[in-house]
């Protein structure tokens, strides 16, 4: 099955210690596994991680809708998720730094062929989340190519 791609690939190194102190912090004590671009897999109770049922899930993300759910945390970064246990995270303080460059490339170049956004203009918040999302899924398709694990944590 052809996997559809993405033209936008964000060239914000992520930061693997900031993402897994974060993930551990919001996720409590479950296990997840950490790629190279950020994006994570999540493991239920007594699930044991293993790096080939991860880059499946990882992979299975594209094969579904596209949409994910954003969640800002109170200080501020965003927690993305889609089905599967998928998921990553982008740092508030960096989302704003860079703003007006993650919107228009998020906007113009993170959708996929076919798809449509509903952004309104007006409310600041929604369209944050928007962008902070749109961001971490281009960074879940680069994963996908590269399938590179950094981190495995367990509770």
């Amino acid at each position: 099955m052809k996997i559809p791609r993405l033209q936008w690939q964000p060239d914000l190194a992520p930061d693997h210690y900031w993402i897994t102190q974060h993930l551990r912090k919001y996720l409590g004590r479950r296990s997840f596994t950490l790629y190279s671009n950020g994006s994570c897999v999540v493991w239920a109770g007594n699930e044991k991680p293993e790096t080939p049922e991860a880059n499946r899930r990882l992979q299975n993300v594209t094969l579904q809708h596209p949409d994910f759910k954003v969640q800002r945390h109170v200080d501020g970064n965003f927690l993305v998720t889609f089905k599967g246990g998928v998921g990553g995270i982008l740092s508030g303080e960096t989302l704003i730094n860079n703003l007006t460059r993650l919107r228009q490339e998020a906007l113009t170049l993170g959708v996929l062929p076919g798809e449509r956004l509903l952004v309104d203009r007006h409310d600041n918040a929604k369209e944050l989340e928007v962008v902070a999302g749109l961001y971490v899924r281009a960074q879940l398709y680069r994963d996908i190519d590269e399938l590179i694990v950094v981190t495995i944590s367990h509770p």
